[in-house]
């Protein structure tokens, strides 16, 4: 591990420190505060008898707060590490602050100490595609790579394995950004679509905190940037980094653009209008235009660091991940897909644009808990992509309002597109299956966030699947 980042936590010996939230990235971060010998109290909400919390007490030996008035012991404290959910702005936090706390957080520290050069990826979707793309460039191009944030492992214990020399590269979210005061070497921004609005105060707020990712970049960092994203592009000439386009240039031919020219993925250079072909859109095996989009952001970031020749073969061999239109089977002549990633509006306009664009016919299988966005223009493009829908979760409603509200733009009336509320998978399965005709493909694509049942988007992906696997 780092000198530097022993001499910063040396500088709160005989201080209080505060660790909020019990997640998988915490846990690191209170092994090596605990080997520093400091004051430390670990919070969460999780009930003090549970399981989990006898297990934490046995594993770390810290003090502890646990329990819904959790954060009504936070007084005090000289370094406090907020995990990602409690915002800047949370009241307790706050007064914190205001008596002269340092607040910060696992992934702050690790960006700030990190040796190698850091490749970071947010945006409202596509993260994780593109993350993953950009790790396996690298790798192919020969470097050791160091894959975390939101995807991957925890990376703050593995700093002292990680030299100049290796590259690691982030998934990060708005939650993460918002208060962060370091920016990766290269910031790679993939669009920007109202989201998580349930948490943000509003999209204004949720916009600042993606912008964060090169707020703090300097001349010699860069920046990808969507050009078809004006709400971030028009923001290009407060940007320090140097700014790689993808999709579209906005504004003048002085930066390199990353676009795809008919069936041809390529870039035009600085200050010129040639196009240089990488790929052709027959090499990728991920489905969809946005996915198009994610590999053209991943070809933008590593242009320096990886040959035209690596990318390609990268782009052949990557199948995708899962719970992202993920095929799962084939039944009768009825392929089966889940994509439990979707859960917002806007990733399942995508998704289900994705079938739309190769003309297969579809069974929809929608709903999930909301988070307060805006279901405009889902309703023309369930609308358009199919005339069956299955409806099951808390924002069935809104679902279905935006149906019938917009099938008469492409021309349908409400009586064309079939929809039926059922209770559980089980049963929407079953029903898929029943109206389902060969040539068909069954997709899941919630558009909303799977607390409503599930604990998170991977469990409810795995249990659709298990369902769809049992199938005889």
């Amino acid at each position: 591990m780092k000198n530097n980042l022993h001499s910063f936590l040396d500088q709160y010996k005989n201080k209080k420190i505060a660790v909020i939230g019990l997640g998988i990235s915490n846990e690191p971060l209170l092994d090596i505060l605990i080997k520093h010998n400091l004051d430390i109290t670990a919070f969460d909400n999780m009930a003090e008898d549970s399981d989990r919390a006898k297990e934490l007490k046995r594993k770390f030996n810290v003090n502890w707060a646990f329990g819904k008035s959790y954060l009504e012991k936070l007084k005090g404290f000289d370094l406090i590490f907020r995990t990602p959910i409690i915002m800047p702005h949370n009241p307790y936090l706050l007064k914190e602050k205001a008596r002269g706390a340092l607040i910060t957080s696992e992934m702050e520290l690790f960006m700030n100490f990190c040796p190698a050069k850091i490749f970071a990826v947010t945006g409202s979707d596509g993260k994780s595609t593109t993350t993953s793309l950009i790790a396996a460039m690298l790798k192919t191009q020969g470097y050791k790579v160091f894959l975390g944030g939101n995807i991957g492992n925890p990376l703050l214990d593995h700093l002292d394995q990680i030299t100049e020399k290796d590259m690691v590269v982030l998934e990060l979210s708005s939650f993460q950004l918002i208060d962060m005061t370091v920016s990766p070497d290269i910031a790679i921004l993939t669009n920007l679509t109202p989201n998580h609005l349930n948490v943000h105060q509003d999209f204004s707020e949720y916009e600042e905190a993606k912008k964060q990712i090169y707020r703090h970049q300097n001349f010699e960092n860069q920046i990808i940037i969507n050009g078809f994203c004006e709400e971030i592009a028009k923001d290009f000439s407060s940007m320090k980094g140097q700014i790689t386009w993808f999709n579209q240039r906005y504004g003048s031919t002085s930066h390199c653009v990353f676009l795809q020219k008919f069936d041809e993925m390529g870039y035009e250079d600085r200050n010129s209008i040639e196009f240089i072909k990488i790929c052709s859109i027959d090499d990728l095996h991920i489905l969809g235009s946005f996915n198009r989009q994610n590999a053209l952001a991943a070809m933008a970031a590593v242009i320096n660091f990886v040959e035209p020749e690596n990318m390609k073969k990268t782009l052949q061999e990557f199948k995708g991940l899962e719970h992202r239109l993920e095929f799962i089977r084939e039944i009768d002549q009825v392929k089966f897909y889940e994509s439990s990633i979707d859960s917002s509006p806007e990733r399942s306009k995508n998704s289900i644009t994705a079938f739309i664009e190769q003309q297969k016919p579809l069974v929809l299988i929608m709903g999930g808990k909301d988070k307060n966005l805006d279901y405009r223009g889902l309703g023309k493009i369930v609308a358009t992509a199919t005339d069956r829908l299955i409806l099951c979760g808390e924002n069935a409603p809104l679902i279905e309002d935006s149906v019938k509200n917009e099938s008469h733009l492409i021309g349908k009336s409400k009586k064309d597109i079939q929809i039926q509320y059922v209770e559980n998978y089980e049963q929407a399965v079953q029903l898929a299956c029943k109206i389902a005709r060969p040539g068909d493909s069954v997709l899941l694509s919630p558009a909303g966030t799977s607390f409503d049942h599930f604990n998170n988007f991977m469990e409810r992906g795995n249990y659709f699947k298990e369902i769809v696997t049992q199938l005889a």
